[in-house]
Parts: structure tokens; sequence; C-alpha cells
């Protein structure tokens, strides 16, 4: 007799698996119809070459430098040397025109040069864009490209995700690197001409 229930047994966890591997199936084709929808709204920010991200986190290079001085509590509760929170912090990284606006916070080594408060602390600078390349990843878009201000030279790469998050990795000739994530939106001329006047 239990020769003959164990096949049994078998037969009702095989039924058991191939209705957990179809139903995972049908949420899985539901999750991707919901990425399709919010990739159509990038596809177009990225394909009229205006858009903006406002970062939420900051995530350094850990130098030497940046950690003995990060080590004496100087970034706040809830921060650390890895992940520094942005929000509530006015910043942005603006693309349109052929032309890129940043205005994002600094935490880190700065090597040489720039004179005293130059640009603030921050990454600030209008500049036109040089080497524009965007390529379809496997989930997401690369975006390459440089710019420079009076002293400064930056190469920069954007991740931008379908769910509208965005990943960016400044690589300056004066500072380290660092790291940003945030929201990508479409550009706003509005929003900039507002932040002008202030």
């Amino acid at each position: 007799m239990e020769s003959f229930l164990f096949p049994l047994c078998k037969i009702k966890s095989m039924k058991n698996l191939v209705l957990i591997v179809l139903t995972f199936g049908v949420l899985g084709c539901s999750g991707s119809k919901i990425a399709a929808d919010s990739n159509a709204e990038l596809n177009q920010w990225i394909e009229s070459g205006t858009y903006e991200i406002e970062s939420q986190w900051a995530s350094p290079m850990p130098t030497s430098a940046f950690m003995a001085v990060a080590n004496s509590n100087i970034l706040g509760s809830g921060n650390n040397t890895n992940r520094i929170n942005l929000i509530g912090n006015p910043n942005h990284l603006r693309i349109y025109n052929d032309s890129i606006d940043v205005h994002l916070p600094f935490f880190g080594e700065r090597f040489m040069g720039g004179g005293y408060n130059q640009n603030g602390s921050g990454i600030e600078f209008k500049a036109p864009i040089k080497n524009y390349t965007v390529s379809a990843e496997k989930g997401y878009y690369r975006v390459k490209f440089s710019a420079a201000d009076r002293t400064e030279s930056y190469n920069i790469v954007l991740n931008l995700y379908p769910n509208q998050t965005a990943n960016i990795a400044v690589n300056s000739s004066q500072r380290a690197a660092i790291q940003y994530q945030g929201r990508i939106e479409a550009y706003n001329p509005d929003k900039t001409e507002t932040e002008s006047e202030k």
C-alpha cells in the first residue's frame, strides 16, 4: 500500500509545483506590462534629450582622508560614508538643448586646484555636452557624456531605469569619484526659471 501511495504524493506535489510555476508566470507577465508603460515615458525623455534627475542619496568614494573626516560624525545622524541622505537638499542634473545644468552637493576628497570657495563646495556648472551616447542595456538605459567648466572636466554616466529611478556616476579631473541615486522626470523649464529668480 505504501508503494502505491508514494507515486500519488509525487503527483500531488507535482500538480502543486505546476500550479505555482503558472501563478508566477502570470504575475511575471503583468509585471512586465507595468515596466513597459513607464518605459514609454522614459523613451520619450531620452529621445527628446530633455530630462532632469533629482538625487535622493549620495555615495562618495571612501578615500582614507574622507573616512577620517566622516568618522568624526560630521555627516549627521542616519548617514554614513557609503550613503548620505539628500532628501530636502535642493539639487539637480538637467539635460536640455545639448547642454547640462548641474547643481549637486559634493562629499569627498578634492585632489587639486580650484580657487577658494569656487562654485561653492558642490559640483555646479552649466556647459555644452560632448560625446553624448545612449545604449539600451538589459533593463535600463546607459547614457555617457563629458562636460567641462572653466577649471574642471567631468565624465558622467547615467543609468536610467523603467521605474524612473536613476544612478549618476561623476568622475572629475579634480575630485574623487561620487555616485548619486535619485529619480528621473521630464525637464520643466518653468522650474528652472523659478529657481533662477530666487
